[in-house]
């Protein structure tokens, strides 16, 4: 129990140094000190790790309606973006076959194909994207990732729900549905 007292008081300790630092940002702004307000808040910029959206396609695809969806959220929010892929099958698994890591070999690759698309469309936008392959199952991989970068602060994912009622109103196309999670 003190630790968590102990995480929440350095928590307020550091917003409300935040918030002070902005006050301070905003007085000068108001006396016309615009130059001295833009550097106390790139001051503050610096000192923080920059956000990012966690954008999980389905095993080595991400549609396009992903693709746009995470670059709009990411240049409204100022937030990089990691895409990643999922397998759920592990290399170590066909190590016994002699096509195992052929397997895997084409599955980065399609992946890495795929992924080509939401690059081009970060780079254009000058969103900052990383792109991660892992041979996990989505939920394994999920939590790998995020204990890796605790700067996510939300999580993309799709789904197509094969119901009967989706196929019919699309002309017997699947309906991609879109999920946001909050990092909390």
């Amino acid at each position: 129990m003190p630790s968590l007292l102990n995480k929440i008081r350095q928590k307020w300790f550091r917003t409300s140094g935040k918030i002070e630092r902005c006050h301070e940002a905003i007085a000068f702004a108001e006396a016309g000190e615009t130059e001295h307000a833009r550097c106390i808040m790139d001051e503050q910029k610096k000192g923080q790790a920059s956000k990012k959206l966690l954008v999980m396609g389905r095993e080595s695809v991400f549609s396009q309606e992903i693709i746009d969806y995470a670059i709009e959220m990411a240049q409204r929010m100022s937030y990089d973006i990691l895409a990643l892929n999922t397998a759920p099958l592990s290399c170590d698994t066909f190590k016994m076959l002699h096509f195992s890591t052929r397997v895997c070999d084409n599955f980065k690759r399609q992946s890495e194909e795929n992924a080509a698309k939401f690059k081009k469309a970060a780079r254009e936008n000058n969103i900052s994207l990383e792109h991660v392959v892992l041979f996990e199952e989505s939920e394994a991989a999920l939590k790998s990732i995020v204990r890796k970068n605790k700067d996510i602060a939300f999580v993309i994912s799709e789904t197509i729900e094969d119901r009967p009622e989706s196929k019919a109103a699309t002309g017997n196309q699947l309906q991609p549905n879109l999920y946001v999670y909050a990092m909390v």
